[in-house]
């Protein structure tokens, strides 16, 4: 954030100056360039007085030999910009205050007519800079006030925000960390008016590496961010004890990961776009167990699903149902083989009961419906 402060007027300063000499050396002062005031030795300008030039430019303070005299003065430029303070050999050094036409003001220290020092900015929309300068931008402690009521107080270089500080919003949001080039960049933190809560490192105005968010739920999350998005390794605390430890994408879990239900069901495997897809375990707190293919958090595939009692499915699913081609066997002996639809034997297939009898034909909707051999 650097400061426009019309300086090419400085330039003026020079013009004047070089006008200056001319006029010492003549020790006259021509028509047009009106002077008011003491003289000393041979009719130089000495003493407290006033010279104005055509253009409007106006000294108004202290001369010595003809030239600006170290000392207390105010130079009004032809825009009716004004500087008032302490000048040694003709620049502005130590305290002064420069008032430009549009109503920007700066109050304080100068060092060869650069802003150095301690100082305040004000511009004409409210806007105001309150700390240190150095020439004439921004540089060392400072605090900015913006027209809207945004607030930063920290270090600045060369007229950016750039090492420890911290910004608040109107909104109440506030950030308290490292800057770099005006942007949050490094270790910092992050509070929103809604009281939600991000802890770790930023790059260019983004969560970036690693990081905690905490929402006002305390819903949590602890691990990698990639442009503000749960982008690597984290882990996932919902609000009522679940959680998800693995993988994630575009602030999607993606990858391989664990969700813990609050209960103790598990499912360890792949994910993809937030939901379960690929392979993966699901152990549930019954003891029942499914290990095989998954698709947008059903059973979809090829799987295997375990009762607790001993019971074994094999075979193909679709939408968490048993459907297509399978393998059940029983606790007793007993064995089906042959295919299934919406979780019903469906379709031809095959019973072989505990004492070898064997059923061969046709099921609908989980009954036989004819009899080939038996």
């Amino acid at each position: 954030m650097s400061i426009d402060f019309q300086c090419n007027k400085i330039g003026l300063m020079k013009v004047f100056c070089l006008l200056f000499i001319f006029v010492c050396i003549s020790c006259d002062v021509p028509q047009k360039i009106k002077y008011k005031g003491e003289r000393g030795k041979l009719g130089k300008l000495h003493g407290k007085g006033i010279i104005t030039y055509p253009d409007g430019e106006t000294w108004e303070g202290e001369f010595k030999d003809g030239e600006p005299y170290t000392g207390k003065g105010v130079y009004f430029f032809p825009d009716s910009s004004k500087y008032e303070g302490e000048w040694i050999d003709g620049k502005r050094n130590n305290q002064g205050i420069l008032t430009l036409v549009d109503s920007n003001r700066y109050s304080g220290e100068w060092k060869d007519d650069k802003l150095n020092g301690q100082g305040i900015f004000t511009s004409l929309d409210g806007e105001q800079y309150a700390g240190e300068f150095k020439d004439d931008q921004f540089n060392g402690l400072g605090t900015y006030t913006w027209a809207n009521g945004k607030k930063y107080v920290g270090e600045w270089k060369d007229g950016k925000l750039n090492g420890q500080g911290i910004s608040t919003s109107p909104d109440g949001e506030q950030y308290a960390g490292e800057f770099k080039d005006g942007q949050y960049n490094g270790q910092g933190t992050v509070t929103y008016a809604d009281s939600e809560q991000y802890a770790g490192e930023f790059k260019d105005d983004q969560f970036n590496g690693l990081g905690t968010y905490t929402w006002a739920n305390d819903q949590k999350y602890v691990g990698e961010w990639k442009e503000s998005k749960r982008n690597g390794q984290g882990t996932l605390t919902y609000i009522g004890d679940k959680k998800y430890i693995g993988e994630f994408k575009s602030g999607n879990r993606h990858g391989l990961g664990t969700f813990t239900w609050p209960n103790g069901t598990q499912y360890a495997g792949e994910w993809k776009d937030d939901k379960r897809n690929g392979q993966g375990v699901l152990t549930l707190i019954d003891g029942n167990k499914y290990t095989g293919e998954y698709k947008d958090d059903k059973f979809n595939g090829q799987g295997t699903y375990t009762w607790a009692d001993g019971r074994q499915y094999v075979g193909e699913w679709k939408d968490g149902k048993r459907h297509g081609q399978g393998t059940v066997i029983y606790v007793d002996g007993e064995k089906y083989v042959g295919e299934f639809k919406n979780d019903q034997r469906h379709g031809q297939g095959t019973v072989t009961y505990a004492d070898d009898r064997q059923y061969v034909g046709e099921w609908k909707d989980g009954k036989r419906i004819d009899n080939i051999s038996e």
